[in-house]
């Protein structure tokens, strides 16, 4: 399933814009602060119900207008669905096949967007929540049960946190068993899904970088030398000190080791480029292939971030995985052996407006 017409409504200045795009390569071609970004922010939305570039909506908003709004149809072998998504400071409104629906995830139902830009890069290097929400968007396309789960634990952590700020401790043991059993669940889920996500990587890896020794290591959140129950109860003290659940599923991370060393560490700038997109190539895949839900991949300035041959590596990998893309630049002819057959699209984007390349 891929998006079959779009048309987007003042995000950002992208006053309107109407496209029919390509199921394979769609390229956005325009100089900087042309629009093109919107354009993908635009699709993300769709996607995930927010902004990958801001938490303030006024932002992302036309500064002439009140709110904004992202249509599209998508369409696979003669399934047709649409869905909408319209958003001001204060309300989101989601529509899917002209039906009002409260919860953004159900979006992901019919389609998911993935990003891959510039800002990627900080993914192994930043704090450990970017990586934790990296892990959970893969669980949650090809664990199923992984949502509810997810849900559970993160409401009994906050009666949890309750108790522990207020030092109500009557019913502290109840909500903790419950705790620490969604938080094996949760970790059950994260554990099955980092395994595949190792195994994935190193293929891509092996191309991208060469012949290396890549782990993925999945760290629980607590002393793996205990149980959860076990480590809540260690934890007591220092919970209570500081009003809130100092260990679980909440605080897990993962750590990439090459070599058997902190890939951080050990790999070069250059390497550590390539390593990152190769981990959003292994989550793509897995998507794909498991996940049995329409993929779009946003590639936002691929090619000032890679040296020619790597450019051409990733993408004729993401050419051969048969999927819908979006991927803006500044230079056109970087692409003339991807956009030469019927199955792609050049647009070009000149202050806000989205232009077929032969309706100039």
């Amino acid at each position: 399933m891929s998006l079959s017409e779009v048309r987007i409504k003042d995000v950002r200045n992208i006053k309107s814009a109407h496209l029919i795009p390509s199921p394979k390569l769609n390229l956005l071609v325009g100089p900087n602060g042309s629009g093109k970004t919107s354009f993908l922010e635009a699709i993300y939305l769709l996607s995930r119900a927010r902004s990958f570039r801001t938490h303030n909506i006024k932002k992302v908003i036309n500064s002439e207008e009140s709110n904004l709004l992202v249509f599209a149809k998508l369409d696979h072998t003669g399934v047709k669905n649409k869905i909408a998504i319209k958003k001001d400071p204060q309300e989101t409104t989601i529509r899917i096949n002209d039906k009002t629906e409260k919860k953004s995830s159900e979006l992901n139902r019919f389609f998911h967007a993935h990003l891959i830009r510039p800002e990627s890069q900080v993914l192994l290097e930043s704090g450990s929540s970017l990586r934790r929400s990296f892990v959970d968007w893969g669980v949650f396309h090809v664990e199923h049960a992984f949502l509810d789960a997810s849900k559970k634990y993160n409401h009994t952590l906050k009666q949890r946190n309750k108790l522990l700020k207020s030092k109500q401790l009557d019913t502290l043991d109840v909500w903790s068993d419950k705790l620490a059993e969604y938080g094996i669940m949760i970790t059950a889920h994260r554990e099955r899904y980092v395994l595949q996500l190792e195994a994935a990587l190193c293929l891509i890896a092996a191309d991208l970088i060469g012949e290396i020794v890549i782990n993925v290591e999945y760290i629980k959140g607590w002393d793996k030398g205990l149980s959860y129950d076990q480590a809540l109860k260690k934890a007591l003290a220092r919970d209570l000190q500081y009003g809130h659940t100092t260990i679980g599923s909440h605080k897990s991370d993962i750590r990439v080791l090459v070599d058997g060393r902190l890939a951080q560490d050990y790999l070069s700038r250059g390497q550590m480029k390539l390593l990152i997109i190769a981990l959003y190539l292994a989550q793509i895949k897995l998507m794909r292939d498991q996940g049995k839900k329409s993929i779009c991949v946003l590639l936002d300035d691929l090619a000032s971030e890679l040296d020619g041959v790597n450019f051409n590596k990733v993408m004729l990998f993401l050419v051969g995985l048969d999927i819908q893309m979006f991927v803006t630049t500044t230079d056109e002819s970087l692409f003339g052996d991807y956009v030469s057959d019927k199955a792609s699209r050049v647009f070009h984007v000149k202050h806000g407006r989205v232009i077929k390349g032969d309706d100039e």
